[in-house]
């Protein structure tokens, strides 16, 4: 397994972690409210590419032969082991108009 990929999931958890932080201050006294009203009636969320891109390291940590149980993900770890477990959302996502993902270098075909 690559340091790499490991290195990467950290790079991306941190990003995460900032934007989530930064939202929390932005927000400050509110910050409760407006998340129990985007679980209401959901809104765009200023962090979902960096979490999107937090789950893409993780898998790519793990087809990399990493055990994701190592990875310290600390309060995202059931939300990111969640979206891991999901393979359809994706294809999902796709079919409804998406940009399809990039296709890292392991997957081509050679």
């Amino acid at each position: 397994m690559n340091s790499l990929q490991a290195q990467a999931v950290q790079v991306a958890l941190q990003a995460y972690r900032d934007c989530q932080e930064a939202e929390e201050r932005e927000y400050a006294e509110q910050y409760d409210e407006v998340k129990r009203m985007e679980d209401e009636a959901p809104a765009p969320d200023p962090c979902v590419r960096l979490f999107n891109e937090l789950v893409e390291a993780c898998i790519g940590y793990v087809e990399a032969g990493g055990d994701r149980a190592d990875l310290e993900l600390g309060e995202y770890r059931d939300a990111v082991y969640r979206r891991m477990d999901q393979p359809r959302s994706v294809q999902r996502w796709e079919d409804e108009g998406g940009a399809p993902l990039p296709v890292r270098p392991h997957q081509v075909d050679r």
